[in-house]
């Protein structure tokens, strides 16, 4: 049972809450919907940053083909509650992931990325003995030094070795951008992800002109959203913090969507007109990409975090008084929403749902 009732105020509500404005994340969902529909790119939207199944059939809802998972784990979540055409972003590799995600194939049309032709083999030889055909996407590595092959002729071979391989069936390809997407310079950012998806599209071709189709080319964020889901080629983005937002694509890289996940505290302590304590530190909110934006109230910054405490100091608000409550907004949703159990689902500042963060903690 949940220690929030249904119906209280988001003032009121016991803290630290999660809090999820649901008209701001509908409001986020259409309005990413309604971009790509002009650029004919599908959306497959990434839900390790939400991690609920809810907020994945609500985008599912407004035209995503499909949703993107981290973990193997997440994709179960998320097939559980019914959704069907999964892309684990990801290589799993080892006999029982393996086996965990042929049974998964078994009855939704997962996909699953590989770079390895060893691993592709494996991922063959579990589907073959389970009945299934695995969806698999070749990963390139298109400048972020992370996963994936090289482009071009490393690709094409691990290509030639999974196209004819009983058990596998090759879906295309995917890369992600990651080392453009917080660039703060918006020349600079499009320059470095227009260089990474020409990689991405001249692989693609190679691999047609050598008689291999490329059905799918996935690829994109949060940061890159208007670039990517504009390039020629690319059929799929994989965005992902959109949906809530957060400070560090709104404030640092200029990402405009709305804010619609706030962390709610409350004031256990003060010292003079200048110094606050709040009930939530790095327990709650995360600090990966620095300390959080204190939205409410305005005139206070957060000055430091413990692990459950936060320090707060005045720069030219009111004072505060022990009770009172504060809104966060957090720097990092993803790693956020991954500390907490549950959202606080509120409209119009009243609680009308709670909704589990079902696959919090599917780091497997």
């Amino acid at each position: 049972m949940s220690r929030w009732r249904i119906g209280t105020p988001k003032v009121e509500l016991d803290t630290p809450a999660l809090c999820l404005d649901i008209a701001v994340v509908e409001r986020n969902v259409r309005r990413m919907a309604a971009h790509l529909a002009q650029t004919g790119v599908r959306l497959r939207p990434h839900s390790k940053t939400h991690k609920s199944p809810a907020l994945a059939h609500l985008q599912m809802a407004a035209g995503a083909i499909g949703i993107a998972c981290a973990k193997l784990g997440e994709a179960e979540v998320m097939a559980a509650a019914g959704l069907k055409d999964l892309l684990i972003a990801n290589q799993i590799v080892g006999a029982d992931k393996i086996a965990r995600l042929v049974n998964l194939a078994a009855y939704t049309e997962v996909m699953v990325a590989v770079d390895n032709p060893d691993n592709a083999a494996e991922l063959a030889r579990a589907a073959l003995s389970k009945g299934v055909r695995l969806r698999v996407l070749i990963e390139v590595d298109t400048g972020m030094g992370r996963c994936g092959v090289l482009p071009g002729a490393e690709a094409l071979d691990l290509a030639r070795c999974i196209v004819d391989r009983p058990g596998l069936r090759f879906e295309g390809l995917m890369g992600y951008e990651g080392h453009a997407v917080m660039l703060k310079d918006p020349d600079r950012r499009r320059q470095v992800t227009e260089d990474s998806l020409c990689q991405l599209v001249e692989t693609a071709e190679l691999l047609r002109n050598k008689g291999i189709p490329v059905p799918i080319l996935s690829s994109g964020g949060t940061g890159t959203y208007f670039i990517t889901g504009a390039y020629p080629g690319i059929t799929e983005i994989q965005a992902g913090s959109y949906i809530t937002m957060d400070g560090q694509y709104r404030q640092e890289v200029g990402i405009d969507f709305e804010y619609g996940l706030t962390l709610l505290a409350t004031v256990i302590s003060t010292r003079g007109a200048d110094q606050a304590v709040i009930d939530a530190g790095q327990k709650a909110v995360t600090r990966d990409f620095g300390l959080p934006l204190l939205l409410e109230p305005p005139g206070w910054e957060i000055a430091g975090l413990s692990e459950e405490h936060g320090k707060l100091r005045r720069v030219d608000g009111p004072p505060l008084r022990v009770g009172d409550r504060v809104e966060i907004v957090p720097n990092h949703g993803c790693t956020t929403i991954n500390l907490h159990d549950e959202y606080a689902v509120v409209r119009a500042g009243v609680l009308e749902a709670v909704w589990p963060v079902a696959a919090r903690g599917k780091v497997y």
